[in-house]
């Protein structure tokens, strides 16, 4: 199977969460202005089955609101401050729908490694909503979209229901035989933790996956320019603004 992506040098992690409000529409505004190629989102279900962007499993950190993601509908989810938390200018700041932030990132030119979390939903569920979003954009996204997921069902599923549309696997440990998943989700990434970077042994391990390596979060140039010197091009950052 063929997966083609033009990959930038950056990808804005939540946005450019380190200036706006994680996962918001104004984070991708602000990674925009940045100079990022592209933002790292990620996507779960609502209640009432609508793809919405928020990292954690539960409402407190980043919204004025409490309880599950899972537990709540779109509507009630929307309604809640997603930007004082982070600072008062962006009071009133919404959780954004998928369609609403792929909307934008379209309007914008930015391409969108898209995260894909299940937190005991149905994962064939999160999936087939997720790509009916993407669905909608057509052609727009084309090879400058990127699923990824630290679950290897995500992904497994991902490739039977999109078998053209390109794959990470997030990895935060090296336990698993990570070669063998790979190959299983035939996925054209990975996307390592930095600090498996930061050895030789996991360095070699990662290099001899023979794909891009996508590592998540580098925030200083010096790291930037060491992953260089391994040929590692594309990295995931909180800092866009910096690079």
């Amino acid at each position: 199977m063929e997966q083609c992506l033009n990959l930038p040098r950056l990808i804005a992690h939540r946005g450019a969460k380190n200036r706006a409000p994680e996962n918001t529409l104004a984070a991708i505004n602000e990674a925009a202005k940045c100079g990022a190629g592209w933002v790292e989102l990620d996507v779960q279900l609502t209640k009432d089955n609508v793809p919405v962007v928020i990292h954690d499993r539960t409402l407190e950190r980043t919204t004025s609101g409490s309880g599950k993601v899972k537990s709540i509908d779109s509507k009630s989810l929307t309604s809640l401050d997603a930007g004082r938390w982070f600072d008062a200018r962006y009071k009133g700041e919404k959780v954004p729908l998928l369609l609403d932030a792929l909307d934008l990132c379209q309007k914008l030119n930015l391409g969108v490694n898209l995260e894909i979390k299940t937190f005991d939903t149905s994962i064939h569920n999160t999936v087939l909503r997720t790509l009916s979003v993407v669905n909608e954009f057509g052609r727009d996204f084309e090879e400058k979209l990127l699923f990824s997921s630290f679950n290897t069902r995500v992904l497994s599923i991902l490739r039977n229901l999109a078998q053209n549309s390109p794959r990470g696997l997030l990895v935060d440990n090296f336990q698993s035989d990570l070669a063998a998943d790979l190959s299983e989700c035939d996925c054209f990434s990975i996307h390592p933790a930095i600090s498996f970077l930061e050895n030789q042994t996991t360095i070699k391990k990662v290099l001899s996956f023979n794909v891009p390596i996508i590592p998540y979060t580098v925030n200083d140039i010096n790291t930037a320019k060491r992953l260089a010197e391994l040929n590692i091009n594309t990295f995931i950052t909180d800092e866009p603004k910096i690079f």
